[in-house]
């Protein structure tokens, strides 16, 4: 067996099966390094983002969803998507689209505490930490943010 790519003999214990065929380690590993052009200061600087981002949307959804009622898991139901792909528009711009392995774990971890802190400060309204409707909100937004993220 060779790999499609350079042409070098490969076995099969070292054959790595790509969507476009078989390639050996070296290749993979120089077509990862291309893909993931973030800096080390990246991952820290997506996670301020997606964390103070998490608390403006978390407080807005905390404080706007207890106001409309019934129709507030309908409200999160479509909110939430919108507010994650924000997020993960956001980051991916002021990130100049760079890559990075492991962003999309820190965005929405630092999502979803920038939620909770909103939850967490709102606590002295009566019943607004634990309203399913923010959940709903929350998640959403993190597996949009999830599947959005680069």
């Amino acid at each position: 067996m060779r790999c499609n790519r350079c042409e070098k003999p490969i076995c099969y214990q070292c054959a790595v099966l790509t969507p476009v065929g078989y390639r050996c380690r070296e290749c993979v590993r120089s077509q990862r390094a291309k893909y993931y052009n973030g800096e080390s200061y990246d991952i820290p600087l997506g996670a301020l983002i997606a964390v103070v981002l998490g608390a403006a949307f978390g407080a807005l959804a905390y404080l706007f969803l207890g106001m409309v009622g019934f129709f507030s898991f309908i409200i999160a139901f479509i909110a939430g998507p919108a507010a994650g792909g924000a997020v993960a528009e956001v980051i991916r711009r002021l990130l100049r689209k760079r890559r990075v392995q492991g962003m999309k774990i820190a965005a929405v971890a630092a999502f979803v505490v920038g939620l909770l802190a909103a939850g967490f400060f709102l606590a002295g309204f009566p019943g607004m930490f634990l309203r399913l409707s923010v959940i709903l909100f929350g998640a959403m937004a993190a597996s949009t943010l999830y599947a959005r993220i680069l």
